[in-house]
């Protein structure tokens, strides 16, 4: 089998890592939208959908929660019949459904993903869940290069359910422990609160824990209280009330300002008391 010609849509940091893992892997033509003009590591750039989407066969959507139907739409006129379009944003079931009928109107194929894992932390081989009729496919053609796909079935919101629900549970920790260092660390007792949880909650590095989901809240807070909107959209869609998910979304909100993005950029910090630094300084 041949190697595919990809497109990405959406070159953040999960687009940036996939093109060029993928390419490093043997996917030689690979194109990528941006919206100012750069290079990148593994793909051929353009600054229009048009360029981006042409001769494409198969075409990841790589996007935020908070604009993926909108580029669904926008993407869709230009689709030719045929195309395979795999969304791997994290949004709700129901926001899937709403993307897989603007893709498969047009005569491509729309395929259902959602990545369950830190696509920096894993690369190429983040596992990845891929749902309908088309996702076999794509797991037929990725996995030789690496890629750690499940095909979860034919019915389109599964692979996102999966995905959302899990999240309450991550997400949902990462505003807790932001939560309770924000509150210990006005006592000088950060260190020591999370030292206690270890003593009763063996098996599980706290601080390191607290490092790792903090530092990623401030580099990439809004793309991840956008995604935990969607779970309290899912969780309303089959009548249960978003108690904690909306908790959690304000929370992880509040971290993502501009003196998180000056301080530090893309490139998350090593302990989550540099995160309360920048707090402090205002």
């Amino acid at each position: 089998m041949s190697a595919p010609k990809l497109g990405i849509i959406g070159f953040g940091e999960v687009g940036a890592i996939l093109a060029e893992k993928l390419s490093q892997a043997g996917i030689d033509d690979i194109t990528a939208f941006v919206r100012t003009p750069r290079t990148a590591s593994g793909a051929t750039t353009y600054t229009d959908l048009k360029g981006a989407l042409a001769g494409r066969d198969i075409v990841f959507l790589t996007v935020t929660a908070a604009v993926a139907l909108d580029v669904a739409k926008a993407v869709a006129p230009l689709l030719t019949p045929g195309q395979i379009v795999v969304d791997l944003n994290s949004v709700s079931p129901v926001t899937k459904r709403e993307i897989a009928d603007i893709i498969n109107a047009t005569g491509a194929r729309f395929v259902e993903g959602a990545i369950m894992g830190s696509v920096p932390n894993f690369g190429v081989k983040v596992p990845i869940l891929m749902c309908g009729k088309d996702a076999a496919e794509v797991v037929a053609i990725f996995t030789p290069y690496g890629m750690d796909i499940t095909d979860v079935g034919l019915e389109y919101g599964r692979a996102a359910a999966i995905k959302m629900f899990r999240s309450i549970v991550i997400k949902g920790m990462e505003a807790l422990l932001q939560e309770c260092v924000l509150g210990a660390d006005k006592y000088g007792a950060a260190d020591e609160v999370l030292e206690s949880i270890a003593e009763g909650y063996p098996g599980l590095d706290w601080k390191h824990f607290t490092n790792y989901l903090l530092g990623r809240t401030a580099i990439h807070g809004v793309r991840r209280a956008d995604e935990m909107d969607e779970v309290a959209a899912t969780l309303r869609d089959v009548g249960i009330d978003p108690i904690m998910s909306e908790a959690a979304a304000k929370r992880i909100r509040s971290l993502a300002t501009p003196a998180m993005k000056e301080a530090f950029g893309n490139t998350a910090p090593e302990s989550f008391h540099d995160v309360l630094d920048v707090m402090k300084k205002g």
